[in-house]
């Protein structure tokens, strides 16, 4: 039967961005306090339920603590979490201590929520870690920690608990499985990530295994079967509760397999999960379809960009032989009077036309990329990626094969296939004078993330075996130098170029591909003998990744662990190509994506290893973008981790040249519109993301200073700008020291 109290005091106050209400306890009483007694957690008193004037008759309250105190929450049912009831005490002048009503807040809803006027804590489930709980009452605060721990097993394939308790705990080294093909050891992944395929060799048929993942806040013991070749992916769900959980830390990863009735710990491996989620999309090409994909590593989901019809006369909508082209799609620029061909595309293999290499705007509004004509070589074409339509297409016989884009979009660079460089408005194709048009044997252009620098390779060359005049072509080179130049995007003008790494620098002759670092301090790229992957007959080159200060006289380093030394097999090494950087640095590191035909774990393996051409991993195996975490303070020794596979590609066919940028920015909408959500500033069109009441929303600007991830134009508009956060690119982010 339901008790009916007296409503005695009601009012509201704001504390921490939170409404609370103060509600009396006990009937027909005058106090707000429950005399000589203890409330409840739901405002109830204690067992004579009389509510006296403690303030006189004990003092004055002095403070306020949570009892218990820094307790410790186990979780064993992830389903069905277990709670925690906290009560707020105050201390009075006398030396009494008193459990009175107050309101509650906790600082991470991510892990659990928290009665406003209870104090009852229930954990979600899905996110593990330390919450700091608030408590306030007579203008008393008390905090303390309640830290939430999963500690549970996941017996899905419902092997028999002799089975279980056999895999739990077993120390005696396996035989046969050491070691995981995939993940590497010390991967560094980012949360918000598709669960990696872990795979690994050499179990029986019936073997059971347990995954198990230890963290701070975790200990989650998975039971699986994973007959050879062996893969396991945890659920979605799993992997989002453990990255989640682990976040800003490491954790580590144990591998147990029961076979033959005897249990063995196969595998111990260490990973970190950083605190950054990687919104944003990569922009690659699909050699096998010569068309431009997205991937979303959010979701693991892969798409086409735009349709690239063919354009043959007469055949659809994009008409540009000699009949004008139609539905407002551009017709390339014939200059001088040049007449466009019967056939002016290269088909793909699927009556589309070959698009080939790109490059895409920091902002994520625009894509440049050749339309292929024959060879995958072209003119340049600018893509809205908004509405997926073609903006522009350049001049039809400039054989360009490289792009390269400003943040904005705005200007495009067009690298031909004859070394030589031209700069462009990516909104009518029409060329720009600039500096550039005097530069010969120029290759692989690249603009920073702020728009004020640009980088090439230059003196591109390859000498003749017999000590002549060799070739000029602007994909093949075996010398090189990188350059970098002053740009001021408002006037097109390139200037104060200055040579960063010299031919024959590192051990290595060939530099190519270079992509500045978010903060535009260090320059990325590709290091080795040749230029190229695969050339000649049944040749590639053998390259590696580097970084090196933007100024003038520093030393590359060599991003060892990214590129692999002491982990894979002679065959697989030197086999790194084109690194281009996210535009945003993210939970202290740079995120770097590159081309790679290394083994995919046990997915794509060279069937002869260790062979020359054409049994070599490069012939065997198809190139796939793999990414890696760099830590965003550089030093002068490796700073790289191992990478991990991108999520969505298809490992039978050739991906290349992955464009990392920002998400088109998603809106602030008017009045009476639909909340656009967010997690960070840089994902919204006005810059700002906050939470106004009903979690993270895109909003125009709040005033006052701008947080992490948000929009800026100064370091100084940026909270705690200055030692550890600055203004990098318009957006307020952590910077190098």
């Amino acid at each position: 039967m339901r008790r009916t109290w007296g409503l005695v005091a009601a009012f509201t106050a704001i504390l921490a961005g939170f409404v609370v209400f103060f509600l009396a306890c006990g009937p027909n009483q005058s106090s707000t306090f429950c005399e000589g007694k203890s409330c409840g957690p739901d405002g109830s008193t204690g067992s004579d339920g009389t509510i006296g004037n403690l303030t006189g008759d004990h003092g004055t309250p002095q403070s306020l603590a949570i009892v218990p105190a820094n307790a410790t929450l186990v979780v064993n049912d992830l389903s069905s979490p277990a709670t925690q009831q906290l009560t707020a005490q105050i201390t009075f002048t006398d030396g009494t201590t008193i459990a009175v009503p107050s309101s509650w807040t906790l600082n991470r809803f991510d892990i659990a929520s928290i009665g406003g006027g209870s104090g009852l804590v229930e954990p979600t489930g899905t996110v593990f870690g330390t919450v700091v709980v608030t408590a306030v009452a007579q203008g008393l605060t008390g905090t303390t920690n309640l830290t939430i721990v999963a500690k549970a097993t996941i017996n899905t394939p419902n092997f028999p608990p002799a089975d279980v308790n056999a895999l739990t705990g077993a120390t005696d080294p396996d035989p046969a499985v050491t070691v995981l093909d995939y993940p590497y050891n010390n991967t560094v992944f980012p949360t918000g990530l598709v669960a990696p395929e872990m795979m690994w060799d050499l179990g029986s048929a019936g073997d059971e295994y347990e995954v198990h993942l230890v963290a701070p806040s975790l200990d989650l013991a998975v039971m699986t079967t994973a007959d050879p070749p062996s893969r396991y992916t945890l659920p979605q769900a799993l992997w989002n509760t453990f990255a989640g959980s682990a976040a800003g830390g490491s954790a580590t990863v144990e591998l147990r397999r029961l076979s033959g009735g005897h249990a063995y710990l196969s595998l111990t491996n260490t990973w970190t999960i950083a605190n950054a989620d990687l919104r944003g999309l990569v922009y690659f090409w699909n050699i096998s379809q010569g068309q431009m994909l997205k991937a979303d590593l959010t979701i693991g989901q892969v798409s086409p960009v735009f349709t690239p019809s063919s354009g043959q006369p007469g055949t659809d909508t994009e008409l540009c032989g000699t009949l004008p082209c139609q539905s407002g799609n551009p017709r390339p620029l014939f200059p001088d009077g040049g007449v466009p061909p019967a056939v002016p595309w290269e088909d793909n293999g699927s009556g589309n036309r070959c698009i080939a290499c790109h490059s895409v705007s920091k902002d994520g509004s625009t894509l440049v990329a050749i339309f292929a004509t024959g060879g995958s070589a072209g003119p340049f074409g600018s893509v809205d990626l908004g509405t997926a339509g073609i903006d522009a297409i350049g001049d039809y016989f400039s054989n360009g094969m490289l792009t390269a884009i400003t943040p904005d979009g705005s200007l495009a660079v067009v690298n031909t296939a004859n070394e030589h460089m031209q700069l462009v408005d990516t909104k009518t194709g029409v060329g720009i004078p600039s500096a550039l048009d005097a530069l010969t044997s120029v290759c692989d252009p690249a603009f920073s993330p702020d728009g004020t620098l640009f980088a090439l390779a230059a003196n591109c060359s390859q000498p003749a075996p017999d000590g002549g005049a060799g070739t000029t072509f602007t994909l093949e080179f075996s010398q090189s130098d990188l350059v970098i130049y002053d740009f001021a995007e408002s006037t097109g003008v390139f200037s104060n170029p200055r040579t960063l790494v010299t031919s024959g620098q590192a051990g290595q002759s060939a530099f190519a591909f270079p992509s500045f670092s978010p903060d535009s301090k260090w320059l990325f790229f590709q290091g080795g003998n040749y230029s190229r992957a695969k050339y000649g007959t049944n040749q590639h080159g053998s390259d590696d990744l580097y970084v090196v200060s933007t100024t003038p006289g520093s030393t590359p380093i060599s991003l060892d662990r990214t590129n692999a030394a002491g982990v894979l097999d002679p065959g697989n090494l030197h086999l790194n190509y084109a690194p281009t950087v996210n535009p945003i640095a993210a939970g202290g590191y740079v995120w770097v994506v590159f081309t790679s035909p290394r083994n995919y774990g046990n997915v794509m393996v060279a069937p002869v290893p260790d062979q020359p051409a054409p049994l070599d991993t490069t012939y065997s195996n198809h190139k796939q973008l793999w990414v890696a975490a760099v830590d965003q303070n550089i030093g002068a020794v490796d700073p790289s981790h191992p990478p991990f596979w991108m999520p969505g590609q298809d490992p039978t066919t050739a991906n290349m040249f992955g464009y990392w940028t920002l998400a088109p920015c998603k809106p602030t909408p008017g009045d009476g519109g639909a909340p656009a959500t967010c997690a960070t500033g840089f994902e919204c069109c006005s810059g700002f993301c906050r939470d106004v009441g009903q979690g993270l929303e895109c909003v125009n600007n709040p005033g006052g200073c701008s947080q992490v991830g948000e929009k800026c134009s100064a370091t100084s508009d940026c909270c705690g700008g200055g030692s550890s956060v600055g203004c990098v690119a318009g957006v307020c982010q952590t910077i190098s020291q």
